[in-house]
């Protein structure tokens, strides 16, 4: 995709070793942005990297459970340490532990989705927000 240029920026895809999550990591790559793989599987993250990378785009596979704060603070620094500061962060990994009507989904149930499809999220935004802000404030420069 020729209109989509993203050379020099660092992106994030959470859930990319497949479905959604993959087909936006390969949009981003042949639009020259670094993209970290990320997932619960490390094997299928690299076998995403290993596609991305034959196509001639820069990738690497970091494994992420969403679900651990630690695992997602990993995950970040590892990007960073690889690339640099987080230019894009797409929150696409979700679960759905139940199928149903809500009214029979158990409390546990209902926990693991807030857990793990809302308060990850706000982890990680949390953990590269602050220096996307500083980055896009500093750019900013005063008429003169």
């Amino acid at each position: 995709m020729e209109s989509l240029r993203l050379d020099g920026k660092t992106a994030i895809v959470t859930g990319s070793s497949r479905g959604i999550g993959r087909a936006i990591a390969e949009l981003y790559a042949p639009a020259h942005a670094r993209v970290a793989v990320s997932g619960r599987k490390l094997e299928a993250c690299q076998d995403v990297v290993d596609q991305i990378r034959k196509d001639g785009g820069e990738a690497a596979a970091v494994g992420c459970n969403i679900s651990d704060k630690n695992q997602i603070h990993h995950l970040v620094d590892q990007v960073e340490a690889a690339y640099g500061p987080v230019d894009i962060l797409v929150c696409n990994a979700a679960v759905n532990p139940f199928y149903g009507p809500i009214s029979q989904l158990t409390d546990d149930a209902f926990v693991k989705v807030l857990d793990v499809n809302i308060r990850s999220n706000l982890w990680l935004v949390n953990r590269v927000a602050p220096g996307m802000a500083a980055r896009s404030l500093s750019s900013v420069r005063s008429p003169g």
